[in-house]
This record gives structure tokens, sequence and C-alpha cells, in this order.
């Protein structure tokens, strides 16, 4: 009897033993299970995705500003010819200019057309919101540079792309648009892979992704994380740089990163510009954007071929 149970009682030990063993590896291994599916979700999550290279603009971007400063000209060669009018696209072209930035707005009878105002006021003869003229309507409007009335007309968007096409990169600044809408457009033309466009926020910028994920948008990147967000989530290289983002660790950061960076000097520095003082002009140039934005393209551009920068 004694022995029966010094052997039961062995046995209990050692299936109690060997069950505690079994639990602790099931718990070990459901640790591990937990802790590779954390770091696999992080991983993911944390993504890096790679720059969209099928674009045409964006390439053509990419390639000339490794060794230059590319220039682009605000509402496009406006100081030759109204904003935004056909002859200001013809005379950037004419002029070898980089980049032209066009705005776009939709008219009453849903036709895009270039014109930076929602309302006519300031650049043509007449008065009143873009959207509540129909095209044809506008055309009785003629368009003005400063107090000067041209022969000019507010354009279609269509007819600015066709002349563009294969001569000029396009930058699309879309004020108020159906991003539908001007994508068929661009399709009709083939060009939806030959421009890019300011889209500004991160609302934007899902509208025209959804439409088509590898499109050329460029966002506003005011901060640190949005630079680093946009550099994790979207295939476009292109940041919109503000003042609060242009800094020296900020581009030493892009440029580590084979990122395209945008940024303006419509205001204080193109002021100083014009009148010789190159200080301000200077500062951003020293950071080496991509692309500088500017009401003064042709100036710029000899001034940046001075230092070698363009060419």
């Amino acid at each position: 009897m004694l022995e029966l149970k010094s052997s039961l009682h062995k046995r209990k030990k050692q299936f109690s033993k060997a069950n505690y063993f079994s639990i602790k590896f099931n718990l070990i291994k459901l640790g591990l299970i937990v802790i590779f599916g954390i770091l696999l979700y992080s991983c993911k999550s944390n993504t890096i995705v790679k720059n969209d290279t099928s674009n045409a603009a964006v390439e053509k971007i990419a390639e000339l500003s490794k060794d230059n400063i590319l220039v682009c000209a605000h509402r496009s060669f406006h100081t030759t010819a109204p904003e935004n009018s056909l002859q200001s696209i013809k005379n950037a072209i004419l002029s070898k200019i980089d980049i032209i930035e066009i705005d776009v707005r939709t008219t009453k009878d849903s036709v895009l057309v270039l014109i930076h105002d929602k309302d006519i006021d300031r650049i043509t003869t007449g008065k009143g919101l873009i959207k509540n003229y129909t095209f044809s309507e506008l055309q009785q409007f003629n368009l003005k540079i400063k107090d000067s009335v041209t022969l000019d007309k507010i354009p279609l968007l269509e007819d600015a792309l066709r002349m563009a096409k294969g001569k000029v990169i396009v930058n699309l600044d879309l004020k108020a648009v159906n991003y539908k809408q001007l994508y068929q457009m661009l399709k009709k033309y083939n060009m939806e892979k030959e421009v890019i466009s300011y889209t500004g926020t991160l609302k934007e910028v899902n509208r025209m992704l959804r439409i088509d994920s590898l499109y050329a948008v460029m966002p506003l990147v005011k901060t640190k994380d949005e630079m680093l967000y946009y550099h994790q989530k979207i295939r476009s290289p292109l940041q919109h740089f503000t003042d609060e983002s242009f800094t020296q660790d900020n581009m030493d950061w892009i440029h580590k990163n084979n990122k395209i960076v945008f940024v303006n000097t419509l205001w204080d520095e193109d002021d100083t510009f014009i009148l010789g003082k190159m200080e301000a002009m200077d500062r951003v140039i020293a950071l080496k954007p991509s692309i500088i934005q500017t009401d003064h393209p042709q100036l710029l551009i000899n001034y940046l071929r001075s230092k070698k920068l363009h060419k």
C-alpha cells in the first residue's frame, strides 16, 4: 500500500512539473506571438512610401534640381502680360522659364478657367464672382495688367494645357475645382502625369489621391511632423514649405531623403531682390530648395546663373 501511495505521489509530482513547464512554454510562445504582432504592425504603420517616379514632370524636376535651383513663375509670367493669361504662358515658354504656376477656378456653367481671385474685380474690366458668370459671359470683359486694359480674356484651362504641353512644366494651384473633372481633362490630353498640383491641406491631398494614388500632389508643410507624415504616407516627393518649415535642419533632412521642396519668395525677398538687395534671397538660395516661386522669374534665373545654380 505504501509503495502504491509513493508511486502515485511521484506520478502526481511529475505530472505537475510537466504541466507547469507546458503552461510556461505556452505563455512564452503566446508572448512572443504578441510581441511579433506588435512589431509587425509598427513596421507596417511606419513603412516609408517610396517616391513615385512615374510622373514625367516630377522626374524632370528631380533630375534638373540635382545641381540647379529651378524657377517657377507665379501666376505665369505676369510682369510681361496679364496674370494667368495665355500670353503670359507664351512669354514664359519663350523665356524658357522652368515651371509656371496657374490658378484654376470654375464658372457658373462648370467650365475650368484660369484666374486667381474668386471675383473678377481686380484683374478684369468687370465685377462680381467667377461662380456667378458662365464662361461666355466672362468673355465680355478684358484682362488688365496693373491699370492697363489689354485685349486678353480669361482663358480656358484646356487652352493653357494645350499651349504648355511638352514646353513647360505646369503647377496647377487648385482654387475651386471639381478634382474628377480636372483629372478627366488632364487624361484627355495625356497630361495627368505631366503636371504637378499645389493641393494645400491633407483633406485636399486625399481628395486627389483617391482619384489617382500616384498623382503629383504638393501639400503645404508647416511643421516637421507634417514633413515626416507626407514622407511616410504619399508617393509624391513634392512638399511646399512655409517660413516655419523652411529651416536648415529640415532642409538637411530633405536632401538626405531625396524630397523636392518648393518655396515662395513672393513678398519680402522679392521686394528687396528687385531693388538689388540680395541678402534675403541669398538666405533662401543657401538652403538649396529644388524650386523657388517668384514674381520675377527671369531676373531670378539670371541671378542663379551668375552663381552657377541654373543651366
